[in-house]
């Protein structure tokens, strides 16, 4: 266990810094949940986080900001959603990443605009907003890397914050260390809702899927779909409408995040109605609805032709491919890295193994698979990739209890909705926002 780190210290070192610089900081957990208050927000950052769905957007933003600086072993600057600049400074309890110190909130010139780390918020248009960003300080890259220098340099004084030397680095980076238990989620003051207009709520699911496709975390989006799916078959009333309501969602998201795509996607999604009859099969629609939230995923990366390929990839193949038994060594091969660099930092994201990682997988597909249909536990083996019956058997028990059989009579539904067999989203919250 870690040594317990006092948050309050953090947050004066947080605050001194904000003073010198005149640059906004924060502390976010894994999510890019605040752990500490704000400190020098600019009036355009509080007002876009003011409103629920931009603010999850920024949480998305923190998050995997504090994730591809550990992913590159050095701060990291980006663009966020709403076009200003931040650096991430990632946050590790030995092997496991905790969390993240943003900083930033500025805008820069031109011609030294990083890329943007997810896509960007179309807030161009409302006066408040633009006058706002108008008035948010500039600097340059330059002093960015300067400023996250001392910030290294200073959480060398924080008690309980230990730093070393990333060895696939040919300079040293300092890595502040902070306990798991250390990083309990700040909660803002409640705000007096101002006398506005009600806005329409969106479709239920919207925002967590929107959120997960944005930050390119399929698994996230296959998890939340997976779990509106399981309300779905066991809500009242003609599944077949609560299977269009989430294909509602997936357009709206869609449309939201990759216009282009929605005349393509809405022809598959009317084709698939048309030819819908009462007998849903739950196994079935989940590999529809993965089909559509692939499309887009494929269709928002097309999008950013300036990102780079990382393990957020590796991460959606496993998801896209639950039926494949990858191995590490293929894994580092399609990644670029070594087998060991590759393990290592994958169980610092992940928390799991790679092969625990792919396991689970292949068993949450096979959960799916024997509850929802009746394909023969041999052939259920085979399309999962396991070699002989008997070992995916011994493995099913290790991760449930129990034999594939048995699992089948326990959790079979007679209107096919897998008992308890949505996709385990815990293992995904380092990607999702």
């Amino acid at each position: 266990m870690g040594t317990v780190l006092d948050l309050d210290q953090l947050q004066k070192v947080l605050e001194d810094f904000s003073e010198a610089t005149g640059l906004a900081t924060v502390a976010v957990d894994t999510r890019g949940a605040p752990v500490t208050p704000a400190c020098a927000f600019t009036d355009f950052c509080r007002m876009m986080r003011s409103d629920p769905m931009r603010d999850k957007l920024c949480h998305g933003c923190d998050a995997h900001g504090g994730l591809q600086s550990l992913i590159e072993g050095s701060p990291q600057a980006y663009r966020c959603h709403s076009g200003l600049v931040d650096f991430s400074v990632p946050v590790t309890d030995g092997d496991k990443y905790v969390g993240a110190i943003l900083c930033g909130q500025v805008r820069v010139p031109e011609a030294e605009q990083p890329d943007f780390l997810t896509s960007r918020t179309a807030w161009r248009g409302d006066e408040q907003l633009e006058d706002l960003y108008e008035q948010v300080p500039t600097s340059s890259l330059k002093k960015i890397a300067a400023a996250a220098k001392t910030l290294l340099g200073l959480s060398l004084s924080i008690d309980g914050v230990r730093t070393h030397r990333v060895a696939t680095r040919p300079a040293p980076v300092l890595k502040p260390s902070l306990p798991v238990l250390a990083l309990v989620p700040y909660r803002r003051p409640p705000e007096p809702e101002p006398d506005a207009a009600p806005v329409p709520p969106a479709p239920e699911g919207f925002a967590a899927v929107r959120a997960a496709m944005d930050a390119e975390d399929l698994a996230g989006a296959f998890a939340e779909a997976s779990q509106l799916l399981d309300d779905a078959f066991a809500g009242p009333g003609d599944v077949r409408a609560h299977v269009a309501a989430l294909e509602d969602v997936v357009l709206a998201v869609t449309a939201d995040c990759a216009p282009r795509l929605v005349p393509h996607l809405t022809q598959v999604v009317n084709r698939q109605r048309e030819r819908r009859t009462l007998s849903v099969n739950r196994y079935q629609t989940q590999l529809y609805l993965e089909r559509l939230l692939g499309m887009l995923l494929d269709e928002i990366v097309r999008s950013r032709p300036h990102r780079r390929r990382d393990l957020r990839d590796l991460l959606n193949d496993i998801a896209r491919h639950p039926n494949r038994a990858l191995s590490l060594t293929e894994a580092a091969a399609a990644t670029h890295w070594s087998p060991g660099h590759l393990s290592k930092l994958f169980k610092s994201v992940t928390g799991y193994t790679f092969v625990s990682y792919v396991t689970a997988w292949r068993i949450q597909r096979a959960r799916l698979m024997l509850a929802s249909t009746q394909m023969p536990v041999q052939k259920i083996a085979t399309e999962l990739d396991f070699n002989q019956v008997n070992y995916f058997s011994r493995v099913f028990r290790a991760h449930t209890g129990m034999s594939p059989s048995e699992y089948r009579r326990q959790f079979s539904a007679r209107d096919g909705r897998p008992t308890g067999v949505s996709l385990p989203a815990h293992h995904h919250a380092l990607l999702r926002a």
